[in-house]
């Protein structure tokens, strides 16, 4: 390289310049095809009529040993067309005066950027032919991307897991990486895995509770060959859960229908003037599992693991939480239908019941391949309360294996609720802030790359279900992002060693319902110590 080589100077330029917001290479929201089938979805089906505090703390889960007839007779095209509507739909629309038409959705997602894609894989059921299907949630259809049952070949890349050999079918949740980092860049992988949670969090709570039927959360497959069923471009949209509802009449088996081969015409893909992040690649490729070997030793490792959660604070705990009265709670249809995500809080306190059935039923063991055994969860939750009646204002742990919440410092702690919230004065408005932390170490050791996958999503779907229960009790919530460290380092020395995956906001939505402009006192002294005002601090003179 010389001095004559002028591309460095311009590529440096070009990659370094700033701008709020590029509109003009935003992806578009839904992805399309050309040429393909096209069946529309029924949309005369009754919205979930069970009380959302039961809907979600029912756990029907399809059995190691699963009887036949097992809820698969009641999944016909009706019923998937109300799962699909309910979990990641559209479900109104508004015409605004600068943003035009904005589309509303089933579950909150950050930015609005919705990278989360939904598949069918599925045999014949009542209205519906065997295949594998994309949903389209804008015009409520399922576009037929493969004709027959490739239920075998799915089963063959979960290593013969038995919930998906025996189901009638199964979704399959996917995310198109360049859709949330068009805003949020390299951090907007993390984005992707909160998004399919709280997606997982409205159709578990559909699926279970509403349809009666079970379900299970599978992270743990053949990339390669899950990404080539669905025909995915995999460094662009890549598969991130399976989920089986329903056993079959009769047992599916593995067998395969033969090669898989790409249907791929390059049409509403969504890609055009995408940046590409090598990050976001990378940290996905280095979580892969190649074959049937790797996911059997990912599935053992769930099996030999255990809960992280340190038990035994040093303080007094207070009392364990119940998960509520179910017929406090709004119907499950109607919680999901009013949910939105709060921009300002009232600064009042919630009842201790209201904040004790959220947090107990949104940190209930999930049922997913990453948790056997003796294991609850991948996650340590911490709050900061700032008004529940009956609880001191402080931080707090909860102990997910005593369901116990226990005071680590008492205080008044708005300020640092909002700061750690990315200077958010949800945080400091909140009635209480739910942070959701991970053993990564611990994880990673047991269960690879693969492992972070698992955390992040298993905090975005208990972020999920925090949002149902808060709404059905008529109040508020919103999840945000967050500074990493800060948040160890505050619920340390408790919290030492781990890493923040996500958080949840709870409290009563202000009537005037707009972001309030904040600055925390901790973000105004850090802002003056890095002009030098405390050079000193340092140890230099």
């Amino acid at each position: 390289m010389n001095n004559q080589d002028i591309e460095a100077a311009k590529e440096y330029h070009e990659s370094t310049k700033l701008a709020y917001i590029n509109l003009s290479n935003k992806p578009p929201l839904y992805k399309a095809y050309s040429g393909l089938p096209e069946i529309p979805l029924p949309t005369d089906f009754t919205p979930p009529q069970t009380p959302t505090l039961e809907a979600v703390g029912s756990a029907p889960e399809i059995p190691s040993d699963p009887p036949l007839h097992m809820g698969g007779e009641r999944l016909d095209l009706a019923e998937l067309a109300r799962l699909l509507h309910f979990s990641a739909g559209v479900l109104h629309k508004r015409q605004l005066p600068v943003a035009g038409e904005v589309h509303y959705r089933a579950a909150a997602s950050a930015g609005a950027l919705y990278p989360v894609e939904v598949y069918v894989v599925t045999g014949d059921i009542p209205g519906l032919e065997a295949g594998v299907y994309h949903f389209s949630p804008d015009r409520f259809t399922l576009t037929q991307l493969r004709k027959g049952d490739y239920r075998g070949e799915l089963a063959a890349a979960t290593g013969s897991d038995i919930a998906i050999a025996e189901s009638p079918m199964t979704l399959a949740f996917t995310a198109v990486f360049w859709r949330s980092a068009w805003k949020y860049r390299v951090r907007s992988y993390r984005y992707c895995f909160w998004d399919a949670g709280t997606i997982l969090a409205n159709m578990l709570a559909a699926v279970r509770g509403g349809a009666g039927l079970p379900a299970r959360l599978l992270t743990g497959f053949v990339d390669q060959e899950v990404n080539a069923l669905l025909d995915l471009y995999s460094e662009r949209e890549a598969a991130l859960c399976l989920t089986p509802i329903g056993i079959a009449k009769a047992a599916t088996g593995t067998e395969t229908s033969g090669p898989i081969s790409s249907i791929k015409d390059g049409s509403g893909q969504g890609f055009e003037g995408e940046i590409s992040y090598p990050e976001i690649i990378q940290v996905h490729a280095a979580s892969n599992l190649a074959n049937q070997q790797e996911v059997l030793a990912w599935r053992q490792a769930a099996a030999n693991g255990g809960s992280s959660a340190p038990e035994g604070a040093t303080n007094t705990p207070s009392s364990v939480f119940e998960d509520g009265n179910p017929r406090e709670s709004q119907p499950l249809g109607d919680a999901i239908a009013g949910r939105g995500s709060t921009r300002r809080f009232a600064r009042t306190n919630i009842s201790l019941s209201q904040f004790g059935a959220i947090l107990n039923n949104s940190t209930k063991p999930l049922p997913a391949d990453f948790l056997a055994g003796e294991s609850v969860s991948l996650l340590d939750p911490y709050v900061i309360v700032n008004g529940v009646d009956g609880l001191e204002p402080g931080a707090y742990y909860f102990s997910l294996v005593q369901r116990r919440l226990e005071l680590l410092k008492k205080g008044d702690f708005r300020e640092e609720a909002g700061h750690l919230c990315f200077e958010q004065a949800l945080g400091a408005d909140a009635s209480a802030v739910v942070y959701f932390l991970a053993d990564l170490d611990r994880i990673l050791g047991q269960y690879g790359n693969r492992g972070y996958r698992a955390a992040q999503l298993e905090a975005g779907v208990m972020a999920g279900i925090a949002y149902l229960c808060a709404h059905s009790l008529g109040l508020g919530a919103t999840g945000m992002t967050f500074y990493d460290d800060d948040v160890t380092e505050f619920f340390s020395p408790h919290a030492v060693g781990k890493s923040m995956m996500f958080l949840v906001a709870l409290g009563k939505t202000d009537e005037v319902n707009r972001v309030r402009p904040f600055r925390s006192k901790i973000g105004v002294l850090l802002d003056s110590l890095a002009r030098g005002a405390g050079q000193r601090l340092g140890g230099s003179t």
